[in-house]
């Protein structure tokens, strides 16, 4: 992939607001470092967890920083970009996503 034009006038060899920047280069704040710890603590407990915010508060850039911890051979994430269509849309969403299978309640 080749930088924008505007990226060789200033030095840089890769546009820097991509969502192709490696999680470790990645600029990190306290309020990121605490949502990823959040998140951490939902994969550890194996529980549901929400990310909100306003544009721009990082709320992507925190899960991208989360997701790149975890042990691929221990955890499939799945992205649904568009949570607005309810409960029966999430679910359906969920299923349908390569390598799951639906288990049947104890």
């Amino acid at each position: 992939m080749s930088a924008a034009p505007w990226a060789a006038h200033f030095g840089l060899a890769r546009t820097p607001f991509g969502k192709s920047i490696p999680a470790r280069d990645l600029f990190a704040r306290q309020a990121h470092a605490e949502a990823i710890a959040r998140i951490s603590f939902c994969v550890v407990e194996s529980a549901l967890g929400v990310v909100t915010g306003d544009v721009g508060a990082g709320k992507t850039v925190a899960l991208r920083a989360a997701v790149a911890g975890l042990d691929p051979t221990r955890h499939q994430v799945i992205y649904i970009a568009n949570p607005a269509f309810g409960t029966r849309g999430y679910l359906k969403s969920s299923l349908s996503t390569p390598h799951l299978t639906r288990t049947s309640a104890a």
